[in-house]
This record gives structure tokens, C-alpha cells and sequence, in this order.
């Protein structure tokens, strides 16, 4: 009974560091306290060693958000990581879209890049979550690596949608120790606004 207890003490190091690779837990975003919700925290919270944003050197970019979005459409979202440390060698995400002024979830993720990202659903204001999966951590790579999504807008009543996000730059030592975390929480990553009717008042 020992050697069992032993064994699995061993092995939960291990267990913990696949449970992150194959894609964090939803709600690790860093989106603020507001609308009746709890503040996020960011994969600092797992991810010991450093503190956010420790070195500087780390970079996290949201391509492909519309300075202002037509309800309904589509659009194409890129999240990019860099690093240029040689030991930083494994890559991971989370992002969202919440109401700048509810806090609820805002839009609709699709998932155009099997098997690397994954859909989440949160448990918290509606909120969906884009992360990376247990393929779309580019093990061994150097430099960065980068994502694709798409992103569908929300009605125009949702008003302006604030974009949260943060980003896991690995040594790939198997544990969560010595991880970089980056991310511009409390600010959002990326802001947008509903696209103005065009409609021009009638003369009285």
C-alpha cells in the first residue's frame, strides 16, 4: 500500500502538467471584477516561478479585430506569442470576448484550426473561451508560435466588446515551474465597437 501511495505522489507532477497541455481550465483570462462577476486570474495562478510579465522579452498580439464590427459577421482573429529565449519551448493560450459594460460573454468563437485550438465553454456570464489543446502547443519549438480563430460579432446593442487574453511561454520541463506568463490583464488585449448605422437623420 506503500509503494501505491508512493507511486502516485510521483506521478501527480505529471498529471497536473498534462492537465495544462491539453488546455487550461475556462476563466484564466484576467477579464477584471465587474458586472456581478469575480475577477479572472491569469495562468500565473498554476504557472509558479515568475511573476506576469516578468521579463519583458515576452510578447502577446490579437490580430484581425475590427476597429468596429458589423453584427453578425465573421472575422478572423490570430493570436501570437513570442519569446526569443532558446528555453522557452512550448506554447500555450486562452482568450475571450466579454460586454465592456455587462461582462458577459460577447459573440461566438469557431474553431477553424484542428487540432490545435479548442472551444471552451465557461462557467461564468456566458463567457467561451479559444485556448490552445494538448497538439496546438508546438512542443520544442523556439521563437513563439501562433493561433487561429474566427470570431462572429454579437448584436450592436452589446456595445463596445473588450478582448481578454493571456499567454504561456514553456520551458517544457514537464512541470509548471519556471513557465513565462504574459498578458496585458487588467487592460484588455484588443477593443472593438458596433460599426455606426450610417443612417442619416431626415431633415425636419
Amino acid at each position: 500500500m506503500k509503494r501505491i501511495w508512493l507511486a502516485a505522489l510521483a506521478l501527480a507532477p505529471a498529471v497536473a502538467a498534462l492537465a495544462s497541455s491539453t488546455g487550461p481550465q475556462p476563466g484564466t483570462t484576467g477579464v477584471p471584477k465587474g458586472g456581478g462577476f469575480p475577477a479572472e486570474p491569469v495562468c500565473t495562478a498554476c504557472h509558479t516561478g515568475f511573476p506576469l510579465n516578468s521579463d519583458g522579452r515576452g510578447t502577446l498580439t490579437l490580430s484581425g479585430v475590427p476597429e468596429r464590427y458589423v453584427p453578425g459577421q465573421r472575422y478572423a482573429l490570430t493570436l501570437e506569442l513570442r519569446h526569443p529565449d532558446d528555453d522557452r519551448r512550448r506554447w500555450g493560450f486562452q482568450v475571450t470576448a466579454v460586454s465592456a459594460s455587462k461582462w458577459t460573454g460577447a459573440g461566438e468563437f469557431v474553431i477553424t484550426d484542428l487540432p490545435n485550438t479548442e472551444l471552451i465553454r465557461g462557467t461564468v456570464g456566458g463567457r467561451s473561451y479559444v485556448s490552445h489543446s494538448y497538439y496546438g502547443t508546438g512542443v520544442g519549438e523556439a521563437g513563439g508560435r501562433r493561433w487561429t480563430f474566427d470570431w462572429i460579432a454579437p448584436p450592436a446593442a452589446t456595445g463596445r466588446v473588450a478582448f481578454f487574453a493571456a499567454g504561456n511561454a514553456s520551458n517544457l520541463d514537464g512541470s509548471k515551474e519556471g513557465d513565462r506568463i504574459y498578458s496585458p490583464s487588467p487592460n484588455p488585449i484588443a477593443v472593438t465597437a458596433p460599426a455606426k448605422s450610417g443612417k442619416r437623420k431626415k431633415a425636419p
